[in-house]
Order: C-alpha cells, then structure tokens, then sequence
C-alpha cells in the first residue's frame, strides 16, 4: 500500500501542479467536519465506481484522510473492483454484529473502505433506540475523516437520491450518450426538488476536451432552460480502452505512471474537488437521518 501512495505522491508533485487549496480549519486542530461527496448517475454503465476509487486515493494523495462509502445497496462492487474479499460488511454492523471499525477495510493509496451489502435497508425496520446507536457510531468514525466519497446506486430511486441530496457535493457521472443526457436531466431535477444545493458534472467516456465541454453544455442548458439553476463542470474523462483491462485484473489504472495522461485529467479534477467549501457545518449522518423512520430508505 506504501509504494501504491507514493506513485500517486509522485504524480501530484509532477509536471510543477500547484499546491492544494489548504482546507479551512485552524493549525494543528482537526475540525471533526467531513467533507461528504456523492458520486451518482442517473443510468448504469458510466465508470461511476471507478471514478468514486479514483478520487479517493488522488484526495488520500494530498494527506487527507478518506472514507469511501460503497453504498450501491443492490450492487456494493467497491470491494471486487479492488480484489478485496472483506470477511464484513455494513450489514453486520446494522444487525448488531459487529462495530462500524470491525467493517472498515484499508484499500490503494491508504484509503478505508466500508464494503456495502443490502443491510442499509434493514434500518426502515430498526427501532428508534438503535437507530440512535447506530447513528451516533457513523457519526463518529465520520469525524475521523477529511473527506467521506459515498459511491451511490444508479437511477432516480428513493435511496440514491436521499444519499446524493445530503451530501456537501453530489457528483453527477454521465456520458456523450443521448440516453445518458436524458438520465441525468432526470436526475438533476430530483435532487434540486429534493433542494440539493451544489450539483457537479463529471463528463465521463470522452473523445476529447470538446466533447465534454459540449456534453456537458447540453444538460447545463437544459438545466438552466426549464430549472433555472446552473451546474458546474468539474471536468471529463476520457475513454481509454484500459481502464477494462484493469479492472478485469482488479487493478486501479490510476496507479500506473505509464498512464499520465488519464491520471492527470483525474488528478485536475480531484484538485477541484478537495477545494470545495461547505455551507452546512453538521455530519452527513446528521442530515441523512434528519426526517422519520417510516421515509427513510423506502
């Protein structure tokens, strides 16, 4: 794990990048606020998984502290991605077997994972003293980080959108496909009537930097057209045909040097995100559970 960080080190001090935008808390005092970052789409099949990986271990690169949540409730696939065959997972911990750092698994570049499983459903039916337990335990090991990637679900579901609304930042993945412009508009529009406040666009499978600003163009005037809020671009990725390779051999592209041109349009875009700035100075477990049990995770 030690040589896979330092590659990614190395790639952050290449080719004269500028600093970091340093996070505003005071010298030598943790501020115990996380920031949380959703990455969602509105269809299957755009590289959200692998942009959520490869996010964290660049944001893990610049010595923060990273969470990565894999809270795709049907198809938690964080851990295969990686090779790593976790012996728990958060449905243990939701049933009371186990504790949230009994789950918590180390992945690439330093980052800790919690593996995901069907078990979150199970906490529509958990009473409200244990969900008060619960709770306070995610809200704790939460406090222990800089940054908390929260890989969702695909599509406009009730689960999805709840996670992708109360976080600081959801990032929205979606593609050059017709299909996946009209996704994601749908998705855009749930989440600003769910009143998210800060929508990101990441514009994955490009052919080039046009393409993506065109793409990304085209859900922005619509957005503006009929919502009336603009987005923001957060930059493109684009596609390269080894991306798949690696991930047959659960492998992070990323981590390759040979790939600099792929990890740098990555790196670019991690830069901007670990610049963001909060507005809601409360846990995302907090907002999370901030309404009642019977709507939590219909």
């Amino acid at each position: 794990m030690r040589d896979q960080a330092e590659k990614l080190r190395e790639l952050a001090r290449d080719r004269n990048i500028k600093a970091m935008p340093p996070l505003r808390v005071q010298k030598g005092v943790h501020s115990g606020i996380c920031r949380s970052i959703a990455i969602t789409s509105g269809k299957g099949g755009v590289g959200k998984t692998n942009i959520s990986l490869f996010l964290s271990v660049f944001l893990a690169a610049f010595q923060k502290k990273v969470l990565l949540l894999d809270a795709d409730l049907g198809l938690a696939n964080v851990h295969i991605l990686l090779g790593i065959a976790p012996g728990k997972n958060i449905g243990h911990f939701v049933e009371g077997k186990c504790s949230i750092e009994d789950i918590i698994c180390r992945g690439p570049g330093g980052i800790d994972i919690i593996p995901g499983a069907s078990g979150l459903e199970n906490l529509a039916n958990i009473d409200q003293a244990r969900l008060g337990l619960l709770l306070n335990e995610f809200v704790k090991i939460e406090s222990k980080y800089d940054f908390m990637i929260i890989d969702t679900g695909a599509g406009i579901g009730n689960t999805v959108t709840h996670f992708a609304s109360k976080t600081d930042l959801s990032l929205l993945i979606m593609t050059p496909e017709p299909t996946s412009l009209a996704d994601a508009y749908a998705m855009v529009k749930v989440l600003y009537e769910r009143s998210c406040g800060n929508i990101g666009v990441i514009v994955n499978m490009c052919q080039s930097d046009r393409e993506g600003n065109e793409t990304f163009d085209r859900l922005n005037t619509l957005v503006v057209k009929f919502l009336k809020r603009p987005l923001e671009y957060y930059g493109c990725l684009f596609l390269d045909r080894e991306v798949s390779q690696y991930v047959k051999k659960q492998k992070l592209i990323v981590l390759d040097k040979g790939h600099e041109p792929f990890n740098k349009k990555v790196l670019d875009i991690a830069r901007k995100v670990s610049g963001m700035n909060i507005s809601v100075k409360t846990s995302f477990f907090d907002r999370f559970w901030n309404r009642s049990q019977k709507d939590l995770l219909e």
